[in-house]
């Protein structure tokens, strides 16, 4: 039976070593990352994570409308 990866699963594994980055939330956007990853149960950092590269996508998507 051919099983496919579970979209909640931890980041793929690197090839080379990742960096850590720290990333300060005041306490209501810390709250609302919990939620969120509580919600889709996954932990914080996870869940971070999908929030950065969804928001990078976005980012170069306007770069590449022209938008600044």
């Amino acid at each position: 039976m051919e099983q496919t990866r579970d979209i909640r699963s931890r980041a793929p594994k690197a090839k080379k070593l990742r960096k850590a980055v720290l990333l300060r939330l005041d306490e209501e956007e810390f709250s609302t990352l919990e939620g969120i990853a509580k919600k889709e149960d996954r932990s914080r950092s996870n869940m971070a994570r999908l929030v950065y590269l969804r928001g990078l996508t976005e980012i170069k998507n306007e770069m590449q409308k022209g938008g600044s």
